[in-house]
């Protein structure tokens, strides 16, 4: 088995943590729509709109209105750390809720925390800036390639 089957992310966190490091790369003068990041990322719109909500409500990004608005983040790419996005779309309901038995109750559940609090003291080292730079890094060749257009 490989490691990447061993557990299963939400595609929740997945969808958030890309559409947040796309309006990192993106913003500029003028906000990041959800529909470029919906384009772009693969994001179903509908899915991506309440993901962005949940995002501005939890103050990683911020949300302005009309016909040029969009999204922008709310801090420094550095200051937002890669759990916050995780906490902000994840509730304690949902992880609570596979714990049924008396056995996952007394063992499993105390092991997947313990593993799940060293994870979250790793996530809380990486920030926005971090994968940001990472993403420009891998992508350095792709993006420095001119196009040249013959007719």
């Amino acid at each position: 088995m490989s490691r990447g089957n061993l557990f299963k992310i939400q595609k929740r966190i997945i969808y958030a943590i890309e559409a947040v490091l796309d309006i990192a790369l993106n913003a500029g003068v003028n906000p990041v729509q959800n529909l470029a990041v919906a384009k772009r990322q693969g994001i179903p719109k509908r899915y991506l709109e309440q993901t962005l909500q949940i995002l501005v409500k939890n103050n990683i990004l911020v949300a302005s209105r009309g016909p040029r608005g969009g999204y922008r983040l709310a801090k420094e790419r550095r200051k937002i750390k890669i759990l916050d996005i995780i906490k902000s779309v994840t509730t304690e309901k949902e992880v609570n809720e596979l714990y049924k038995s008396n056995i996952s109750k007394i063992i499993i559940q105390p092991l997947i925390n313990k593993f799940l609090e060293e994870s979250m003291v790793y996530l809380n080292k990486i920030s926005v800036e971090d994968i940001y730079n990472q993403y420009k890094q891998k992508n350095k060749d792709n993006s420095n390639k001119k196009v040249d257009f013959v007719i």
